[in-house]
């Protein structure tokens, strides 16, 4: 336990990640790398030999354990850091692909995790001016800018979805 009385995510017992966790996992960023793009239940569970009801148990246990966010009521991949499985105002362009990251920190993820270039066209949050920045040959390329956390990455977890 946290000094803050919240239990440790990465949990051993009966909510800890399995094998098949972890094959569910990897499916869903193998999906995001090939296409952009968050897979839907049905694929993972095909892909995996499992069961769609399966699948929702452990994107279950994948949230509890800080590995991805399902979308509510469990029926998809809402994000996979960096990737965001639906819109966000971050859309990153590869030479392959667009897809969406969750923030400005995970656009430049998806360069990094892909281990390709990268751009994202955006507006900043606040004052709603434009903004543009990327990845260029493993360097941050941008006319300026600051990225600012507004909660510390400790308590990311705790609303991953305004974090």
């Amino acid at each position: 336990m946290r000094d803050d009385d919240t239990t440790d995510v990465h949990t051993q017992g009966e909510d800890a990640p399995t094998d098949f966790d972890w094959a569910v996992r990897t499916r869903i960023y193998r999906t995001f790398g090939e296409t952009g793009g968050a897979p839907v239940v049905a694929e993972i569970a095909a892909a995996v030999g499992g069961t769609e009801f399966q699948v929702r148990e452990s994107l279950r246990r994948l949230f509890a354990a800080h590995e991805i966010a399902p979308l509510p009521g469990g029926n998809g991949v809402w994000m996979a850091n960096p990737f965001s499985g639906v819109p966000t105002a971050y859309s990153v362009e590869t030479e392959d692909m667009t897809c969406y990251a969750n923030c400005a920190w995970d656009a430049l993820g998806v360069a990094a995790i892909l281990d390709t270039d990268a751009w994202t066209s955006t507006r900043c949050a606040e004052s709603g001016t434009p903004l543009e920045f990327g990845v260029v040959d493993g360097e941050v390329q941008s006319e300026s800018g600051v990225i600012h956390l507004v909660t510390p990455i400790r308590d990311a977890w705790v609303d991953i979805g305004f974090t």
